[in-house]
């Protein structure tokens, strides 16, 4: 859990840099001023939770919950700081162990990422947002007071629908594809954590 808090503290700072220093530049051939001038460009930023039902495990349903720190360019262009947890039980022992065991051993999962998206008909009353989203995966499990976990690569595309009902709160449905990369860990693989899912979410800030 440390290092989770850790990565979510590094892509925060690393998110309030890119606001910090971006800039949208313009060449101004009308007056003598600098060729590299800045120019005005709007600014919003909100937070997103979710949750989302998936596939896990290849033929099983688990369901996600997340949040999301949003930074929104000129009303378009969105960089985000992603948060997923997988919160339903999901059970592994007839995977990870070598025999019949009627222990229960659940499958932590958890993701932390950076995602951009682009927000199609922004100033309707309903707006699409297709979207990738790529970070650190992070699963765990317990088994016999033994703790054993791996980090791996995930990419998550998705398109979301989103009502955009009031200034200052929206809320949606969407879908992703979960793609986990070199998952190896006791007899669980990438195809065991790689899905599609089906996303329930609100917003609320500035847009």
């Amino acid at each position: 859990m440390i290092d989770v808090v850790k990565y979510i503290v590094i892509l925060l700072l690393a998110f309030a840099g890119i606001g910090a220093s971006a800039q949208i530049m313009d060449e101004d051939t009308t007056t003598n001023q600098p060729f590299f001038k800045a120019t005005k460009f709007n600014s919003k930023c909100y937070v997103g939770l979710d949750g989302s039902a998936v596939q896990i495990l290849k033929i099983k349903a688990g369901g996600y919950f997340g949040a999301n720190l949003n930074w929104v360019i000129n009303h378009k262009f969105v960089v985000s700081a992603v948060y997923e947890e997988l919160g339903s039980p999901t059970q592994i022992q007839k995977i990870v162990t070598p025999q019949e065991s009627n222990d229960t051993i659940r499958l932590v999962h958890r993701y932390v990422g950076l995602g951009f998206s682009y927000i199609v008909f922004y100033n309707k009353l309903f707006s699409l947002q297709p979207g990738l989203s790529a970070g650190m995966g992070h699963i765990q499990y317990n088994y016999n007071n033994e703790n054993y976990h791996q980090n791996f690569a995930e990419i998550l595309p998705s398109v979301s629908a989103t009502y955009n009902c009031t200034k200052y709160f929206r809320v949606g449905l969407g879908l992703n594809y979960r793609i986990a990369a070199a998952v190896n860990l006791n007899g669980l693989k990438s195809g065991d954590i790689s899905g599609v899912g089906g996303v329930v979410f609100i917003k609320v800030g500035t847009f």
